[in-house]
């Protein structure tokens, strides 16, 4: 077994089981949806609110109702197998509403094979996998269409599968394997397969691209099919089909492309039952001289038969529509968004920067009217999943009142993250990725605007100086741009380097003064003291691809080509060759820590650290083979290392998330099979301001947060923050004592402190009561108990175990530490020997000692402060001498 090794002054050695007390919590930073939903699905049997979503590059998700939030279901598939991570169809069973079936696999020319696999607990876990002779298109024209797996309604081991260019597939064991149906054409796509309702599963409609009769059916429950007669020579491609909830009526939705792009003629048939007659109800035709489209969504109501909605494709302007009849597609309603309100508040980025830019929707392929309720209707767009509680007004022309309802939904593309040591105006988090361009969240559980001025269409790469973290820049597509308040606001560089120079990496020397851009397929990097007025080519680090600032020194940087490195001791403007035939990779620095740097090799070399400025790397160990990714984070507690490190790679055969707080002596599996999340090899950041906290950016599954949940001991899944983010010291002698000295918030990470003039509980967790003070939480009273008031359950001090005694066994900056059954734990505050004893000019005061020596941010007669976990603190007497 790995052991974790820490040392003690030379003096004893604690080993302890690796992988044995790291427990993560993993959630997304809230951005809120970002990329095209291509179905929602509801099951409509027995279970309300039985939904699932699926995406074309980032996954599927299974409703919460009773949390009004998504949960994902298909992070089982890791980088190793990326192509399976886009879900090209979900197949539910109406007779056995557990039972789920996902179609995984991304693109029909590249990437490997696709995959089914199945479920019989709603897809938290999944038994049994198919991995089929031929590709899936889930990130491929045509990938709103759909449901192209199907369950029959009777004998639900029977599943059939439409293939894009290898005609039916059909599964008798419930997924665990499929063969083709012989006789059926293999040289049509297969977008949607129906059961014909009151057929015992016997009748099957199955849709093709077969553009002059797409339509096939079978009545001996797959034995034999045929085209049906008397369909409408129209050349179209179906998109969906959905029964009226009578049984009476087939709806089948046509587009003359299959989309999601280039539709500009489509029709909306209804198809009557038994008899198989088509007519054409569709809402409104578009035209040359004002707009053309197609059609693509249909739903019905489950509940009142003549009730149907569908969707238009490629209505650009004003957006596309929905159209609502209550008889049967005989008369329609007036466009559904000519008469909708949009709440987007929750998630401002909606308007992409323009408040006269909020559309209704586009790419609307996925459409869900919930078979119990006709008021509750969701649509998916390009971005986001809005959903309506009255949609019934539409009946009436009236307004309907939509949200996004994408709690828990993340399906954007990272690019970079940082995430800067706290401070005032100092972001928690800065994002650039794909299609949105980029955010500055200062809480990572809200959601805010997109960056603008410029507008990305994509951010590429974003770095903050290191001795003054308000300096930020970044740069994606056309444009780079640079902020002085943290990365809230921008202004764009005031030149390029070159004309159409886009994306590519963007850094900025430590001390704020220099800013090198190595642009998409520059062979070079260029250089700017004044922000772009002027750039000037750096020769002398030719072909260098990653330019990194050194974590301390301010003007110290590092070049690199995937085969020397080069240094630089101006900001960036001149380099020299430090050391060559190195592995390729990912180079990082450490923050505050002067000539560290790590290199994650791609190929061969494993993970290797530098300890002189480049001169030497060595390999840390031997088990990593490969890795993709390295980054940094808060030490931890009593360790002698001063960062945390953690990587994305292959360890030991195993591909995942680690960390070593020992300098790569020892390392941590952090996540497991069941938290894979596709691709998340372009960057991995620990946080430098809370102890375990990591970062990984993913493609397709947004920003992905661990914590360790022996650290925050609530599970980190939400930091306790009020409507005001801004962080106040307020002097010590206008606090009232409430007899509320020494709560529970202040022996917990990360810190609050205690109410002083308030005992009005206004909010209760795990950890205890809490009140609000000057917008600001505070803790009331000892914390949860075990029933008898006395000290709260999983107390933690310093982020790990509180001693039962106290037994000194080490002191560092951070506290003071013991030892128990071979563990370590923290000093309680009452193991002092004497109220006079004091670490800190502050203590005493409504405000907590610095854990460590931090910036100074201001000074008073209480002597030097600094900002930690978004809090004042009083700089410890050691930091000052």
């Amino acid at each position: 077994m790995k052991t974790l090794a820490l040392t003690l002054l030379g003096l004893i050695t604690l080993c302890i089981p690796a992988c044995f007390s790291v427990e993560y919590n993993w959630y997304n930073t809230n951005i809120g949806g970002g990329g095209f939903v291509t179905n929602l699905i509801y099951n409509p049997a027995g279970e309300e609110g039985l939904l699932y979503l699926r995406t074309d590059m980032g996954g599927s998700y299974r409703y919460d109702q009773a949390n009004k939030s998504w949960i994902p279901i298909q992070d089982v598939f890791s980088g190793s197998e990326w192509w399976l991570f886009g879900c090209e169809s979900i197949g539910i069973d109406t007779k056995e509403p557990n039972r789920v079936y996902i179609a995984a696999g991304t693109y029909m020319s590249y990437g490997e094979n696709g995959a089914i696999i199945s479920s019989d607990d709603y897809g938290k876990t999944w038994k049994h996998r198919w991995d089929a002779p031929f590709h899936f298109g889930a990130n491929d024209d045509g990938r709103g269409r759909g449901e192209r797996l199907a369950v029959n309604p009777v004998d639900n081991n029977i599943i059939y599968f439409g293939t894009r260019k290898s005609g039916l597939y059909k599964s008798s064991n419930y997924g665990e394997s499929f063969e083709q149906v012989k006789g059926f054409p293999t040289n049509h796509d297969i977008p949607f397969i129906l059961f014909v309702p009151g057929s015992k599963g016997k009748t099957i409609i199955v849709a093709t691209d077969d553009t002059k009769a797409p339509l096939y059916i079978s009545n001996d429950g797959g034995s034999s099919f045929k085209q049906i007669s008397g369909q409408p020579n129209i050349g179209y491609y179906p998109q969906h089909g959905a029964f009226s909830a009578d049984g009476k009526y087939l709806y089948v939705t046509y587009a003359n492309s299959i989309g999601p792009n280039g539709a500009t003629q489509g029709d909306v048939y209804r198809i009557s039952l038994p008899d198989y007659k088509f007519k054409e109800v569709t809402p409104v035709h578009g035209s040359y001289e004002t707009q053309q489209f197609g059609y693509t969504g249909v739903q019905t109501s489950g509940t009142n038969p003549g009730v149907v909605i569908v969707s238009t494709l490629n209505l650009w302007w004003p957006s596309d529509e929905l159209y609502m009849s209550s008889d049967y597609g005989e008369t329609w309603s007036e466009g559904v968004a000519s008469h909708a309100e949009l709440d987007i508040s929750e998630y401002p980025w909606l308007d992409f920067g323009k408040a006269d830019n909020l559309k209704f929707g586009w790419w609307i392929a996925a459409l869900a009217m919930d078979p119990f309720n006709d008021n509750n209707v969701s649509y998916g767009t390009g971005a986001t999943v809005y959903t309506t509680t009255d949609f019934t007004n539409a009946k009436k022309n009236a307004v309907t009142h939509w949200a996004p309802n994408v709690r828990g939904f993340e399906e954007t593309a990272i690019n970079d993250i940082e995430a800067p040591p706290a401070g005032p105006g100092i972001p928690q988090l800065l994002t650039a990725l794909g299609d949105l361009g980029g955010f500055t969240q200062d809480d990572i559980h809200e959601t805010v605007e997109m960056w603008v001025n410029p507008t990305y269409t994509t951010g590429n790469s974003v770095e903050y100086a290191v001795s003054n973290p308000k300096i930020v820049v970044s740069c994606g597509t056309d444009n780079a741009a640079y902020s002085t308040d943290g990365g809230h606001s921008w202004t764009p560089m005031k030149s390029l380097p070159y004309e159409k120079a886009t994306g590519g990496h963007i850094t900025i020397s430590g001390d704020g003064k220099v800013v090198t851009w190595i642009p998409n397929q520059s062979q070079k990097p260029y250089y700017t003291t004044n922000y772009g007025a002027s750039w000037t080519a750096v020769n002398s680090c030719n072909n260098c691809i990653q330019i990194r600032p050194d974590g301390k020194n301010p003007t110290l940087m590092y070049g690199y080509d995937h085969q020397d490195l080069y240094i630089s001791e101006d900001g960036g403007k001149t380099y020299k060759k430090q050391a060559s035939n190195m592995s390729s990779g990912q180079l990082m620095s450490p923050y505050e820590v002067e000539g560290h740097l790590w290199l994650a090799c791609t190929y061969w070399g494993g993970v290797q650290i530098s300890t002189d400025k480049g001169k030497t790397f060595k390999e840390v160990d031997p088990k990593f083979k490969t890795a993709d990714s390295v980054g940094f984070g808060k030490a931890a507690p009593g360790s002698s290392a001063p960062y945390t490190v953690y990587v994305v790679g292959k360890y030991d055969g195993y591909y995942g998330v680690y960390r070593s707080t020992d300098l790569g002596s020892t390392w941590e599996l952090l996540n497991d099979d069941s938290h894979q999340w596709g691709v998340y090899n372009s960057k991995v950041i620990g946080d430098p301001n809370i102890f375990g906290r990591v970062y990984v950016a993913t493609n397709g599954r947004g920003v992905i947060v661990g914590d360790d949940t022996s650290v925050t001991g609530n599970g980190g899944s939400k930091t306790k923050t009020s409507s005001k983010t801004t962080t106040t010291k307020r002097p010590s002698s206008t606090s009232i004592s409430n007899g509320n000295e020494n709560c529970f918030s202040e022996k917990i990470e990360p810190y609050y402190p205690c109410c002083k003039t308030t005992t009005e509980i206004v909010s209760t967790d795990n950890s205890g009561d809490w009140g609000i003070e000057n917008d600001e939480w505070c803790g009331i009273g000892n914390g949860n108990s075990n029933g008898n008031g006395n000290e709260p359950e999983n107390e933690s001090c310093y982020g790990y175990p509180c001693c039962s005694n106290c037994e000194l066994t080490y002191q560092d900056e951070t506290g003071k530490w013991g030892v128990e059954g071979e563990e370590w734990c923290g000093l309680r505050d009452i193991c002092d020997s004497s109220p006079g004893d004091t670490r800190c000019p502050g203590e005493g005061t409504e405000y907590k000692c610095c854990s460590s020596c931090l910036d100074v941010y201001e000074e008073d007669e209480n002597g030097p402060w600094a900002i930690e976990d978004e809090q004042w603190c009083s700089l410890p007497y050691y930091c000052q001498n």
